[in-house]
């Protein structure tokens, strides 16, 4: 029987958006290569949608603390 931690719960989520992200990327991929997108967003002028900005899981770095 699966677990219902909430910890599970998160990992498959973010598993799940990975390999939904995986498949838009691919699909894009195939629809360039059959030539119904432009091959760079430069050749796209505008887009229905906006472009994906990067998702990073590292924290923002901080600055060191001024020792007095």
């Amino acid at each position: 029987m699966a677990s219902r931690r909430p910890e599970t719960i998160a990992k498959r989520e973010k598993e799940q958006a990975r390999r939904e992200k995986r498949e838009r990327k691919q699909a894009k991929k195939d629809a360039r290569a059959l030539g119904e997108l432009p091959a760079t967003t430069e050749d796209a002028g505008e887009l229905d949608e906006p472009a994906e900005l990067p998702v990073t899981d590292a924290p923002a770095e901080q600055p060191a603390p001024e020792a007095p």
